[in-house]
């Protein structure tokens, strides 16, 4: 495996996200910046030049070694993982170089995402045509992305969505909260979600008297007070929130553990997007809550799972809070009735054997 190293001073770093990578070969290359005359033109005019071989300084040392690794093994397949495009260039000079075919997976498509401005937009998608046009085979996460991707490629589409590992599910501990805690988990763009429709459910669940406003909490976890700031929630008095810092993977999963509840926030005008933390939240045993809904592949994860709700309209959360609150009252343990086989068929060993059929499929060709 090459891919970029990840420092210990960064500021997202984490051990533990390092311990179960097993027994494979792992080349970590450092992704330093540019310095002296050359910074202007690596950070400002190559990546509109040559975006499919930035960042230039690791797509070099990567490309380096790569083309090392295959001069001394033998290896029947490489699988390249996008973003960022450089990886795709590699295994597609590799590919043509050593005869050996290579799949491209893409975790984010810039030709079904709006991921960045439209110029940008525009130069990288164009690329990630052309290199995913190369590749013996095509993977991405959602059946959205896969069928919009297809259109644009002309081609089929694999689906190889995110998945859980039930070794990091940690147990739940008997809870002596004494509020129902709703946890968001992850990121908060004030661009593509909007939390105000959870917001209004809980304001009016409150003030119509159904849920005390001292035992319900709703917490950002991961999220500084400026990420939610462009939302306009002074009018909430009612909702009690809590913004809380980064914490080690370890950690989150034991606080999705141990909420009441778990928010997804979904993006409803944007076609498959199903992050890794909606897996790990379908692993917790703890009720889904998808506000907005998506109307997409997280209702329907949510659904076929029986792991919770996705709903839009205000007054229908808070109906659904409330009948969670009422459980909850009863027993801080409750549950859902869930559907563990439909669960199971999103484990990591699941998604392994789909990637392994995809490989087995370049032999045939």
């Amino acid at each position: 495996m090459v891919c970029e190293d990840w420092p210990r001073h960064a500021p997202d770093y984490d051990e533990g996200l390092l311990s179960d990578i097993g027994e494979g070969e792992v080349h970590r290359i450092p992704s330093y910046g540019p310095c002296g005359m050359n910074r202007f033109f690596i950070r400002n005019v190559f990546p509109w030049l040559f975006p499919q071989k930035t960042p230039y300084n690791w797509w070099r040392l990567a490309r380096m070694k790569a083309f090392e690794l295959c001069e001394s093994n033998s290896f029947d397949a490489v699988v390249a993982t996008h973003d960022p495009l450089a990886t795709l260039s590699i295994a597609s000079e590799l590919s043509r170089c050593f005869g050996i075919p290579w799949i491209a997976d893409i975790r984010d498509s810039w030709n079904v995402q709006n991921l960045s401005s439209s110029r940008k937009q525009k130069l990288i998608s164009k690329q990630e045509r052309l290199l995913s046009s190369l590749a013996n085979e095509v993977v991405s996460v959602s059946k959205g992305i896969s069928d919009e991707l297809g259109r644009v490629l002309g081609r089929k589409i694999h689906t190889i969505s995110n998945g859980f590992d039930p070794n990091d599910i940690p147990p739940r501990s008997k809870s002596d909260n004494n509020a129902f805690t709703i946890l968001y988990a992850g990121s908060l763009n004030h661009n593509r979600q909007n939390p105000l429709p959870l917001f209004e459910a809980i304001h009016k669940c409150v003030s119509d008297g159904r849920i005390p406003r001292e035992s319900i909490r709703l917490c950002f976890l991961g999220i500084s007070p400026d990420s939610i700031s462009a939302f306009d929630l002074k009018r909430f008095e009612n909702v009690h929130f809590s913004c809380e810092d980064r914490v080690p993977r370890e950690t989150a999963m034991s606080r999705i553990r141990n909420a009441s509840a778990l928010w997804v926030l979904a993006h409803p005008n944007e076609k498959g997007v199903l992050t890794g933390k909606i897996f790990d939240y379908l692993s917790s045993g703890r009720p889904i809550l998808a506000a907005p809904s998506d109307d997409g592949e997280i209702k329907q994860l949510i659904e076929s799972t029986k792991t919770g709700v996705s709903l839009s309209d205000p007054n229908e959360i808070a109906l659904q809070l409330a009948k969670w609150f009422e459980e909850w009252k009863k027993d801080k343990q409750f549950k859902l009735d869930y559907d563990e086989s439909e669960i199971r068929k999103h484990s990591r060993e699941r998604k392994t054997e789909e990637l392994v059929e995809v490989l087995e499929s370049l032999g045939r060709e």
